[in-house]
């Protein structure tokens, strides 16, 4: 028998050798669509990310000038009703800051006592109708408004308990007597809307010189506050806290 001829043995080692190599770049081919797809799908998470960044801060802005807007408008009401209460010369202390307005146990109670005295009765019937003519009966400002409260304080001496059913009995009865119909008003419907009372008994205490000044402890404060404004206060104390934490 003759040699088989070597040729074919080469042939047949070229063909293993060439599928090999077209084994190895199918394989460098896949291994590149892979790495371009990850490195796509990587600029699109870029992408998301950029985008919700950006819609994060326009929201933050939007919220930023609501507060300016809000602070505007609280400063603008606490004006008027400083215009209001000297053009009428009734004797008020406003809070420039707040609004709030802080009556004296004096003015409206004796001493231990939640029955409204008949010269308190006097002083709310000439004070509320100036206060609500620029809160509820100015449009502009009632379509602000969230809610008008009038809040009962007390000094630190007895229980907390004790205090607590006082300042919230004051309170009450103040919101009693200006819907009741001894009280001159012609939107008492619409006032309930606004209206709520608190008793706070000695929780918020008013101090001098380092110590309880008792006598200004004890009083009745009437406040107002705009709709959304305690959560976008807060919003802004986030704010001021980070743009402070970042400096």
């Amino acid at each position: 028998m003759g040699k088989k001829p070597i040729y074919k043995e080469e042939n047949s080692f070229w063909i293993s050798i060439s599928d090999l190599m077209a084994g190895v770049l199918i394989i460098f081919i896949l291994l590149f669509i892979f790495k371009m797809l990850d490195y796509q799908g990587e600029i699109e998470k870029k992408e998301v990310a950029t985008h919700e960044l950006n819609k994060i801060q326009d929201e933050l802005k939007q919220t930023k000038q609501k507060v300016i807007e809000l602070s505007s408008t609280k400063l603008k009401i606490i004006a008027l009703l400083k215009e209001e209460f000297e053009k009428e010369e009734i004797d008020i202390v406003i809070d420039e800051n707040t609004g709030a307005i802080k009556l004296r146990e004096g003015i409206l109670f004796d001493t231990s006592k939640s029955t409204i005295k008949p010269d308190g009765k006097v002083f709310l019937q000439e004070f509320i109708p100036v206060y609500l003519r620029i809160l509820l009966e100015n449009e502009e400002i009632r379509q602000e408004l969230g809610e008008i409260i009038i809040e009962g304080h007390t000094d630190d001496v007895s229980t907390y308990i004790y205090n607590l059913k006082l300042s919230q009995d004051r309170a009450f009865n103040v919101v009693k007597y200006l819907i009741s119909k001894e009280f001159k008003y012609q939107n008492k419907d619409l006032l309930k809307k606004y209206l709520t009372a608190n008793g706070k008994s000695y929780s918020n205490l008013i101090y001098k010189d380092g110590k309880v000044d008792r006598e200004s402890s004890r009083r009745v404060e009437f406040k107002f506050k705009l709709k959304e404004e305690e959560t976008l206060l807060e919003i802004k104390k986030q704010l001021e806290k980070g743009e402070i934490n970042n400096e």
